[in-house]
């Protein structure tokens, strides 16, 4: 008979806080709609990284796909009772979602990311990764005045404590007070703050560099099914991502946008189009059923 490993902290005791968390946010709707609106919103900036035919599957992508991915983990981390992990977890999102604009500072991350995506270059320091960031000139000036990468080193001190198991508080037995998984409603709420940092600056970040994203363009309604595949946001997604920015913060980075000039000739360009008539629409649904037509029997099967 095969002799199973004998383990204290076992699916059940882990099932059990995951249980109880969930109930703990649907007791608690602010606070559960507070967490799913910045994971939302963090998904959602993704759209605003640009696709070009010139660096398309480059890797360029890799740092925030990496970054949504290592979100979502920590979250469920921290549901199940691993909150240092959690914490861990979230120290990777904040670290890709700084590196993916380090690539993109001189718009070349499709050529710049090649060595350190196939692993040949280490990670570049964090602060160091910050440092390069000041190069862009709406970051240096959101910089200015708001100390953003004071407050981004702050948040990247905390969440490496949890790494390096900075003392007793630091550690997983601080938030169980035991040797296995527990639900604790001081930690969730730690963690749940921590995110909203983690996400909210990181957002910043990117619309720091990309500007175009606090402009809210109709895409569909002048791209139909054949939108672009990245670099611009609708106004419902303008709405989410910037939901999880103070409101002073997030004039100051409409008044950036605005006074763009690159930005302005964008806005400008989709003025310029036409609404796409009901005839466009319609061959635009006929080209795309003749080049999909799997999809198209999957609706009228209703799978």
């Amino acid at each position: 008979m095969m002799k199973k490993p004998f383990v204290i902290n076992d699916l059940a005791k882990i099932e059990a806080v995951r249980n109880a968390s969930l109930e703990y946010l649907e007791n608690n709707e602010g606070l559960y709609e507070k967490i799913a609106t910045h994971l939302w919103a963090y998904h959602e900036i993704g759209v605003l990284v640009p696709q070009t035919p010139e660096n398309f599957m480059s890797g360029h992508f890799f740092p925030y796909s990496e970054s949504y991915y290592e979100l979502e983990n920590s979250y469920a981390l921290c549901l199940e009772g691993f909150y240092t992990y959690a914490f861990v977890a979230l120290r990777s999102v904040l670290e890709l979602g700084v590196l993916g604009i380090y690539f993109a500072v001189n718009d070349q991350a499709h050529m710049e990311v090649q060595p350190w995506l196939d692993s040949e270059e280490r990670t570049p320091r964090f602060g160091a990764a910050l440092d390069r960031l000041k190069s862009l000139e709406n970051f240096a000036l959101f910089n200015r005045r708001f100390d953003l990468v004071k407050r981004i080193l702050e948040i990247y001190d905390n969440l490496s404590g949890f790494v390096h198991t900075r003392g007793f508080s630091y550690s997983s037995t601080a938030h169980t007070r035991s040797n296995f998984n527990q639900f604790s409603v001081d930690t969730l709420n730690r963690y749940s703050n921590t995110m909203f940092s983690v996400v909210s600056n990181s957002i910043i970040s990117m619309l720091l560099k990309y500007p175009i994203g606090m402009q809210p363009l109709p895409v569909v309604e002048k791209f139909g099914l054949n939108i672009p595949m990245g670099g611009f946001l609708e106004g419902d997604q303008v709405d989410i991502v910037t939901s999880v920015i103070k409101p002073e913060e997030k004039v100051f980075l409409k008044n950036l946008s605005d006074g763009d000039p690159d930005v302005r000739q964008i806005v400008e360009y989709f003025e310029s189009l036409s609404d796409l008539s009901e005839e466009d629409w319609k061959r635009q649904i006929e080209e795309f059923d003749k080049e999909h037509p799997q999809l198209r029997k999957k609706n009228k099967d209703g799978s």
